[in-house]
């Protein structure tokens, strides 16, 4: 941070010098022994004043410069991002997005201006809740981060309003640490990420007829229209699902990918009977567990896929159906060994019922409610889980189109918010308290 610039001392020591010379001559005249005096001539100094330091904290825009950290009443606090912090980073670290606004209501007697987005900001954050500033950025053009990986200076990023970008707008990086935008070589313009995997190895989709695998940036295009499910625990293997309508006796709906190699397997090549299959859950192997429905039997079946895909084997003792009474959590994400996650239903009634209201653990055999400790939550739901943390999406009561940012330590039960709401402005109105689409955080991407 820039500020007042220290004035050199050489200045106040020379004025001090001179003052004690001209004290000792005048000493010396008053003196009536004294012979007359020698007129001593007045020495001088020069000294090279510095530079003034740089004074600009923001751009032409009045946007702060990288370094710097934009001070806004709607923005939640934050630290500079020093040199090589990115270079630091680590899975679980995190970036987000803050460009808080509420949208025009439209209602009989006419329409209700909302509040145009004045800031828009770039977060870096660690899994310990630390906040610093990477970017402020245009708040006409709106920023969603969709993928990034930990220690690399660039993200994947797209030019849309959150809630409704188009599958189809283009994907671009972002430069972290000047805000330049770059398009995407290799990549057609229909397909977005569908997933991120440890070591700069992406999936590429558009959830119809078209599929990529990206590793470091070379992108090559897939044969079938595969869709990103879920990766296994050390993000070696990406299961991923058939996107459109298919012959059980040519796929079996689902494979397993290579994250090193982009080697995809069709569970079909790996057992005779045609089967339709989804993925259940991982294990710490990196053993997957699949679902399958036998059209030929019509029972649902459930398969073990060993590591690697190499072989499959069917699992009788077991079930991947929900019970009709009691609690189920959906294992969508694997914490630790006999410990998953996801969303959590309390009965039979509730599990008809669209949505994903709670989320829960499922261990012991056993399944417990997770609460976010906010009582204006309405609902929550987890997009990731990184080195035995929950990343939570929490959305209010009263609006969800406002979003808060959470972790939940699973061994330790602890939940830090990491993304608060804008902690005032228009967001925490009347217009947003009574449920005008509003936003403060507008996007949350967590490297694996």
């Amino acid at each position: 941070m820039t500020g007042a610039v220290e004035r050199p001392r050489a200045r106040r020591r020379a004025g001090w010098f001179v003052a004690s010379v001209l004290a000792v001559a005048a000493l010396a005249a008053c003196d009536p022994q004294g012979p007359e005096p020698t007129p001593t001539p007045t020495p001088t100094f020069t000294y090279d004043a510095p530079s003034p330091g740089p004074t600009n904290t923001v751009d032409a825009d009045g946007r702060a410069l990288p370094g710097f950290v934009t001070v806004n009443a709607e923005l939640p606090q934050a630290l500079p991002a020093g040199d090589g912090l990115l270079a630091t980073t680590g899975a679980g670290w995190s970036l987000q997005t803050y460009r808080p606004q509420v949208e025009p209501v439209t209602q009989v007697s006419g329409i209700v201006p909302g509040y145009e987005a004045a800031v828009q900001v770039l977060y870096l954050v660690s899994p310990e809740g630390k906040r610093y500033q990477l970017l402020e950025l245009d708040p006409t053009l709106p920023i969603i981060v969709d993928s990034w990986t930990a220690g690399e200076s660039v993200a994947y990023v797209r030019q849309c309003e959150p809630r409704e970008c188009d599958d189809a707008t283009p994907t671009q990086t972002l430069d972290l640490v000047t805000g330049a935008l770059t398009p995407i070589e290799g990549a057609a313009d229909s397909m977005h990420i569908g997933a991120t995997l440890p070591g700069s190895v992406r999936w590429w989709q558009n959830g119809d007829d078209e599929a990529a695998y990206d590793t470091a940036g070379s992108v090559r295009p897939m044969s079938q229209d595969w869709i990103a499910a879920s990766a296994s625990p050390d993000g070696e293997y990406l299961a991923v699902v058939r996107a459109g309508n298919y012959s059980p006796y040519v796929s079996g709906g689902t494979a397993i990918v290579n994250a090193q190699t982009g080697r995809v397997t069709d569970v079909s090549s790996l057992w005779e009977e045609p089967l339709k299959c989804t993925p259940f859950r991982w294990r710490a192997d990196d053993a997957l567990d699949i679902t399958c429905w036998d059209a030929e039997r019509q029972v649902w079946r459930l398969f073990a896929v060993g590591p690697g895909a190499q072989e499959m084997k069917e699992n009788k003792s077991a079930t991947a159906t929900a019970p009709e009474e009691g609690p189920w959590v959906e294992p969508d994400f694997f914490v630790s060994d006999g410990t998953w996650a996801g969303p959590y239903t309390a009965d039979a009634t509730a599990r008809r019922t669209i949505g994903d209201a709670a989320i829960g653990l499922a261990r012991n055999a056993g399944f417990e409610e997770l609460t976010v400790p906010d009582a204006s939550v309405g609902a929550a739901r987890i997009v990731a889980e990184v080195g035995g943390r929950l990343y939570v999406v929490a959305t209010e009561a009263n609006n969800p189109t406002l979003e808060t940012a959470w972790t939940y330590d699973v061994a330790a039960g602890e939940w830090l918010q990491i993304g608060p709401l804008p902690p005032a402005g228009p967001t925490r109105g009347l217009l947003a308290s009574q449920g005008s689409p509003a936003s403060g955080m507008t996007s949350w991407a967590i490297a694996p």
